[in-house]
């Protein structure tokens, strides 16, 4: 009887001990989900790689949801393209989507109440093309950058992202115009810019260690 108590206990033990281990590791991320840069999306889903977990945004665009360390975020929205983020920590992120622009895409987007139509039509009247904007106003492409990109810090022709990822290495972005690694992009015209992003993490993985402080993408016309 002493020796079948003393197991139940050690097992009791074990196991507690696991889940608080499996508690511990748990973090919490929380955000906003918007397209266009600016419009909150509701009912966009986000899943926790390798589980069951899932979380959906609320009608601003605001999510919250807990996973294991590592994990790596799906973001799901109907007319929308998907989106993956990698978390390694307790984060606030800002994601934007951006809208898939196909045939079938404004009423997949506007039917699972994701946008209402009247600001999707607006979106789509002042930004025809996924979001693409009028860069003509601005005097060159570092301009564009600092006004238009918040997720990283311009000093003249530098770009750096603003969470920085080494205290020793150069910050410098990667610079990928129509899908071809430069070294300077001034010779970018404003008017000719089709579409200019940030991407990092997982995103920007693709580029290898060229792109550990993310990449700049410009795509012209």
């Amino acid at each position: 009887m002493k020796q079948r108590l003393i197991t139940i206990a050690f097992l009791v033990a074990v196991t507690y001990l696991t889940t608080m281990a499996s508690a511990q590791e748990n973090i919490t991320i929380y955000g906003t989900v918007t397209t266009f840069g600016q419009i909150p999306l509701n009912q966009v889903e986000i899943s926790v790689s390798k589980s069951d977990l899932r979380s959906y945004t609320d009608s601003l665009g605001f999510f919250r949801i807990s996973c294991p360390e590592k994990s790596t975020l799906t973001f799901d929205a109907n007319g929308f393209e998907r989106k993956k983020i990698k978390v390694k920590k307790s984060a606030d992120l800002d994601i934007d989507l951006i809208y898939s622009n196909k045939e079938s895409s404004f009423e997949n987007a506007t039917n699972n109440n994701h946008i209402s139509e009247e600001l999707l039509s607006g979106a789509l009247a002042k930004y025809p093309l996924k979001g693409e904007k009028d860069y003509s106003n601005y005097d060159n492409v570092y301009q564009i950058i600092q006004n238009e990109i918040h997720t990283v810090r311009v000093n003249g022709t530098s770009v750096t992202p603003i969470k920085q990822t080494s205290l020793t290495q150069s910050q410098e972005v990667l610079y990928v115009v129509d899908g071809t690694i430069c070294s300077d992009i001034s010779f970018v015209v404003p008017f000719n810019v089709k579409t200019i992003r940030y991407v990092d993490g997982t995103a920007a993985a693709k580029y290898g260690s060229r792109g550990a402080n993310g990449a700049i993408e410009i795509t012209l016309k």
